[in-house]
């Protein structure tokens, strides 16, 4: 028997129902902002406890490190936590019969579009913001911060009679350090940045200073010897020197002179792209992180838009399913824009669809998914 309402019942207006539903999205999509920004912040958590308890950088630069790399990490977790939360709501209320109270008072399904519309759209808008401006802005500025620690702290992360690996390819041994890293004695350094050609090096004194022109940490020795053994082990050769400067590079990142293709704003690509030859390596690598910047608020938006009809159609052991089924689909979609990325760069695919090819898969499950949506076929789960 059909369930129908009496004719002079009214009918419940729709912009209280949406105001509703925002409400209800919010709660969950602050909870799962802060646990999924947590967990990809977790990852840093050595990093940056290498900076403080080893390296001395100070807490206000470690603030400072952390605020600029929340931009990084939102445009990835700003779409997964709003597909939770519209996820969890429609779950909710599917459990809780609401739904159906709704279609029995003559609201349809498409009719309760409008409200996760505007949350997907308003998700994908801070995403593109976030990924077009926000993001640069911050691995910009992550760099200036470590090279401005680099220059105010020359000596750091060297302790006295440890072996320092902190340097690639450069294990350096200080007896003794004075002045606030100043000066250095007993300095003995096994440098193979040249693999065919080990050196070893050692001096009683030296100083580190940061050279403004080069941009670069310097270590300076002075009356030193460098030891050099042939490769057959039979012959060995020393050099003694007054001076000899070493180049460092304890932050790469602070190192490298020109701007990485995270660090660079849109108009700063294309600008990258018109100076490369097309099917270079580094021009697939800009075309593909140009594309990247405008794919992944598409993709956030396809995910919210998928967790609409996954949260009305579970049914059966619903919460728990169309949860997992959820988690599951945003990592998917991230380990396709990985495989993606490395299709484009070997150029398997071409590299400007790289980016676009998760959206596309996702956007034909989202269009199935709405299809059964919309003619109530249900997933559902024999308990």
């Amino acid at each position: 028997m059909k369930l129908s309402l009496p004719q002079s019942w009214p009918r419940p207006r729709l912009w209280i129902i949406h105001r509703y539903l925002l409400q209800e999205y919010l709660g969950p999509f602050v909870v799962s902002l802060l646990v999924f920004t947590l967990i990809l912040f977790m990852g840093r958590i050595m990093r940056i406890m290498e900076m403080i308890i080893v390296k001395g950088v100070g807490l206000a630069d470690i603030c400072r490190f952390c605020f600029f790399i929340m931009p990084y990490l939102l445009v990835f977790t700003l779409p997964m936590a709003a597909m939770v939360a519209v996820l969890l709501v429609f779950l909710r209320l599917s459990a809780d019969r609401e739904i159906m109270a709704l279609k029995t008072a003559g609201v349809s399904v498409t009719q309760l579009v409008p409200s996760v519309l505007g949350f997907a759209v308003t998700t994908a808008l801070l995403c593109l913001i976030l990924s077009l401006f926000a993001s640069p802005w911050g691995n910009r500025s992550m760099r200036q911060l470590l090279l401005d620690v680099t220059k105010r702290r020359a000596d750091l992360g060297i302790r006295e009679q440890v072996f320092n690996t902190d340097f690639p390819q450069l294990m350096v041994f200080v007896n003794q350090v004075r002045s606030q890293g100043e000066i250095l004695e007993g300095i003995f350094i096994s440098d193979e940045r040249d693999p065919g050609l080990p050196n070893t090096i050692v001096a009683p004194h030296g100083r580190f200073y940061f050279d403004y022109q080069s941009q670069r940490l310097m270590l300076e020795l002075f009356n030193g010897r460098v030891i050099r053994v042939s490769q057959d082990l039979n012959n060995l050769h020393a050099v003694e020197f007054e001076s000899y400067q070493i180049p460092l590079e304890l932050f790469q990142l602070a190192a490298d002179r020109h701007l990485s293709e995270d660090e660079m704003y849109p108009t700063e690509l294309r600008q990258a792209l018109a100076q490369q030859k097309p099917g270079t390596l580094e021009y697939n690598r800009l075309i593909i992180e140009l594309g990247r910047r405008f794919s992944l608020p598409v993709g956030g938006f396809l995910l919210v838009l998928m967790a609409f009809p996954l949260g009305i159609s579970t049914r059966g052991g619903g919460r728990s399913l169309g949860l997992i089924i959820g988690l599951i689909s945003f990592v998917l979609y991230y380990l396709l824009l990985t495989t993606s990325w490395r299709l484009g760069l070997n150029e398997t695919v071409p590299p400007a669809w790289a980016p676009w090819l998760p959206n596309l898969l996702f956007g034909f499950l989202a269009g199935y998914l709405w299809f059964r949506c919309t003619r109530d076929l249900a997933f559902s789960v024999n308990n």
